[in-house]
């Protein structure tokens, strides 16, 4: 058990997606703030819209007040400042996060996807409006990319024709922002679920002999349900381990079970001097942490049951709730990075022009490493001779030194006294 929590510990999970409730509250009021000072600069930048034609031709006759300086700025003489539309509240951009990630389940179930696919894709959306807000990236074309990038990770390939054709889109546009919410993710891609631990534990419940298959096996199927709807619905993953959000569905259908587990697992009681460690790990103190831990979870898990899937999707709700902040949304949504499609053309231009400058930059490398090259010689001053180049002067200079002049009379001497012929075999010519 200490080995298992101290290998959770190490994962990604858990050192990047881990946060207590106020952590999490700072962080998503952080990302509303950040994203509303940066849409708002980027929608004073933009030049407001010309004037039409019918306001043009319907302009009154002077008044007395016609030379009068508008106050706002909205003068003959200068333009009129474009007036900021009304930003999203942390809270209604949760309500859209979580409205989207019921819609990114049933898309799942209407894809037939595995339930580890689901739960994965929905973690990965989850995670990434942690730390980006819903009016930067529009959250229905993330659903997308969150299933397709959630069927890779869990090594089923996604049935592009099928994802296409489901839901209306190239493939270019499923995939504009892939490498958008790998980044959001920080590139860490695993997803920690409680399904295998319900699996584990239903097996030592079997092993105990105290209760009916039958009855172990319906269980099982019902925490099953929750697990596939209450966490993803709720921020649970955040809060707490999968083997604490497993109890707490497992005590959702059955208390008695869940209170039998962790009694079993944290029975120790030892009063001796070498055993301080199996009481920290699963003595009655631990025990009751966990107990309270689960109980918590249990209490968040049950505001989202499966029953509450008839409601996210009736049309009361999207038509009270859902629409006006969505007219909102269509209002403030960033200028610049809401069409992903676009989005991903411009930064692969710029990735483009980068690379053409770099070479440039290597190619004008290249030539001064030449240049330092053909100066190396002037480090310690000009040659010998003259200039860099090559002096022909140089050889007649090394003749006419003494030695050379004693080897060259040598040679004269030899030649003299050869004989025309002598070095020939067959006598020199006829």
């Amino acid at each position: 058990m200490a080995m298992e929590d101290a290998r959770y510990r190490e994962s990604s999970q858990y050192r990047l997606w881990s946060f207590s409730p106020t952590q999490l509250a700072d962080m998503r009021e952080k990302t509303n703030a950040a994203a509303r000072a940066r849409i708002q600069e980027r929608l004073l930048a933009y030049p407001p819209p010309p004037a039409t034609a019918s306001s043009s031709n319907n302009v009154s006759a002077p008044t007395s007040n016609a030379n009068t300086p508008d106050p706002e700025g909205g003068g003959s003489g200068t333009p009129k400042q474009p007036s900021l539309p009304e930003f999203l509240t942390p809270a209604e951009e949760s309500l859209i996060v979580n409205f989207n990630t019921s819609e990114l389940l049933r898309a799942a179930e209407l894809l037939e996807l595995p339930i580890q696919i689901r739960a994965t894709s929905a973690i990965y959306f989850k995670r990434f409006y942690v730390t980006n807000s819903v009016m930067t990236y529009p959250p229905q074309e993330m659903i997308m990319v969150a299933l397709i990038l959630g069927s890779k990770a869990e090594d089923q390939f996604p049935d592009m024709p099928r994802f296409t054709k489901t839901f209306n889109k190239t493939e270019e546009e499923l995939l504009a922002g892939e490498f958008l919410l790998f980044q959001g993710l920080r590139f860490a891609l695993q997803v920690r679920h409680p399904f295998r631990a319900l699996r584990g534990a239903i097996m030592e419940l079997m092993a105990l002999g105290e209760f009916a298959e039958g009855h172990l096996l319906d269980v099982e199927r019902k925490v099953k349900g929750i697990l596939g709807f209450s966490p993803l619905m709720t921020d649970a993953y955040f809060y707490y381990t999968p083997s604490q959000i497993m109890l707490a569905g497992l005590s959702l259908v059955d208390r008695g079970l869940a209170e039998k587990l962790i009694q079993k697992t944290f029975h120790f009681v030892g009063e001796g001097e070498g055993q301080q460690e199996e009481v920290a790990v699963i003595g009655s103190g631990i025990r009751d942490k966990v107990l309270g831990a689960v109980e918590a979870c249990r209490d968040l898990l049950s505001k989202e049951l499966p029953e509450r899937r008839e409601h996210w999707q009736s049309k009361g709700f999207t038509k009270t709730q859902i629409i006006p902040i969505r007219r909102k949304l269509k209002k403030c949504c960033d200028p610049e990075r809401w069409n992903l499609v676009e989005l991903q053309r411009r930064r692969r231009q710029q990735a483009i022009k980068q690379g053409d400058s770099d070479d440039d930059d290597d190619d004008q490398k290249v030539k001064m490493e030449d240049t330092a090259n053909n100066d190396d010689g002037s480090v310690f001053g000009q040659p010998l001779g003259g200039g860099g180049a090559f002096d022909p002067k140089r050889k007649k200079i090394k003749l006419e030194q003494p030695g050379f002049k004693k080897e060259e009379e040598e040679e004269k001497k030899i030649k003299i006294k050869m004989e025309p012929g002598l070095g020939d075999p067959f006598g020199g010519a006829l």
